[in-house]
């Protein structure tokens, strides 16, 4: 295998290279995720103002992933690190670090945090797995150097990204509405007027606002295009007559859809139940508000839609692929305090609340069961089974409950509504690893 990093050239450099950074690279690899995720805890913990949403750690948490399983492959094949093309994820964050005007200077800090927690790892398995002092001191100075090049190229290339996507937008018109949305949704544009001409897009309407987006970018680079589209099918789903999109990164955007009157609650409650909506493709969920007027309708939308994508994004793969603010609006309000959600989750619902499968089936027939006012019928319906299935799964429900429903119809009711988000609440948060 041709060695193409000429500091690894000489044949004691190629020895160490050979018997302890190929080794260190595959383990690298293999702990890609983990690393990641400890890295990302530390720009947390560095820059919170630069994570403002889960969605923004999970794009950092993709991106970094990416760049450890390519560093590791690059160091495996001791290849050029100055020749490496940076993974579509990451020239992704820094574009749409533009959008959300980070500066560049704070984009250049979080790779220099990366690259110092990096560092850490490679040091600590360089001086556990070298055989004497000798091949620590080749192994630490090769890897420094090729560290060092590699973050120095990566940074080279992510700052010209920056730049061309900055000149592009700056000379754009969305640079002009995307400052409108950021000052109407802070409350610091009062002027529907002044907003709407700002926006092209009038504001004295109804609106429905919603957030469209997916868990990782498209090897294509096609994720915004996807997000836009489906944003699009859901307007025209609902009749609405204007639509308004804004880049939230590189893994969602934001929508509003408008009408002169109001949307029909036929089309709104055929969302609610989570009817497919034409035109979505594959991996994208989007999260809906309830419909409001003008600019304070405006906001109070978009608050609802983020609300309604915080507990999707808890609820995982469980989720659905539109979830509504109106049905999610009880688990909203309960699980901004994780602990507290998660103990009274336990405490009411016992057993009901195991993780598997089947269980939950029972705890969510229960949930519809309750939510119309216990009509077998209606329930039946809504679930698409056979009103003695309902039945039968209540029965199994309280069995496990160990009481009737009726004993602690509330506590129960409002444990059950945050159940799907579970998962995600009890999953420890980047900080805590």
């Amino acid at each position: 295998m041709e060695v193409e990093w000429p500091p690894a050239r000489e044949p004691s450099a190629q020895r160490v290279w050979r018997e302890v950074l190929r080794p260190m690279a595959a383990q690298m690899r293999a702990s890609a995720k983990d690393l990641a995720q400890r890295a990302v805890a530390r720009m947390q913990t560095e820059l919170p103002e630069l994570f403002p949403d889960l969605q923004n750690v999970q794009e950092n948490l993709v991106s970094t992933e990416a760049s450890l399983r390519q560093l590791a492959q690059i160091i495996e094949l001791a290849g050029d690190p100055r020749q490496v093309e940076l993974p579509p994820s990451t020239l992704a964050i820094a574009r749409s670090a533009v959008h959300r005007q980070v500066a560049l200077a704070d984009l250049m800090r979080l790779y220099r945090l990366a690259q110092e927690r990096v560092w850490q790892w490679m040091f600590a398995h360089i001086v556990d797995k070298a055989s004497d002092a000798a091949d620590q001191a080749v192994g630490l100075d090769l890897a420094t150097g090729w560290l060092f090049a590699y973050v120095d190229e990566a940074m080279v290339r992510v700052e010209r990204a920056y730049e061309v996507e900055r000149d592009a937008w700056l000379r754009s018109a969305a640079a002009v509405r995307a400052a409108a949305v950021e000052e109407i949704l802070a409350d610091r544009e009062r002027n529907e007027q002044r907003a709407s001409k700002r926006l092209r897009y009038d504001v004295n309407r109804r609106h429905v606002g919603a957030i469209a987006w997916v868990e990782q970018a498209s090897e294509g680079g096609e994720t915004h295009a996807a997000l836009g589209e489906a944003l699009t099918a859901l307007a025209h789903t609902l009749g609405a007559e204007t639509t308004l999109i804004h880049s939230l990164g590189s893994l969602a955007v934001a929508g509003w859809m408008s009408r002169r009157d109001s949307f029909t609650s036929d089309k709104l409650d055929a969302v609610g139940r989570g009817d497919r909506v034409p035109g979505v493709k594959p991996g994208v969920r989007i999260a809906v508000g309830e419909q409001g007027r003008g600019l304070e309708g405006l906001r109070r939308t978009h608050l609802e839609a983020d609300h309604a994508r915080r507990v999707a994004s808890l609820a995982g793969p469980r989720g659905a692929t539109i979830t509504c603010y109106r049905s999610v609006a009880v688990a909203a309000l309960g699980i901004a305090d994780r602990d507290h959600t998660l103990s009274f989750i336990t405490r009411v619902l016992g057993p009901l609340a195991a993780d598997d499968e089947a269980t939950f089936r029972l705890a969510m027939t229960l949930s519809v069961y309750l939510d119309e006012n216990r009509s077998r019928s209606r329930a039946a319906e809504r679930l698409m089974v056979h009103p003695n299935t309902v039945s039968y799964r209540v029965h199994q429900a309280e069995a496990l409950l160990g009481r009737s429903v009726a004993t602690d119809f509330l506590d129960v009711q409002v444990a059950l509504a945050m159940l799907p988000a579970r998962p995600g609440l009890a999953r420890p948060r980047p900080d805590e690893l």
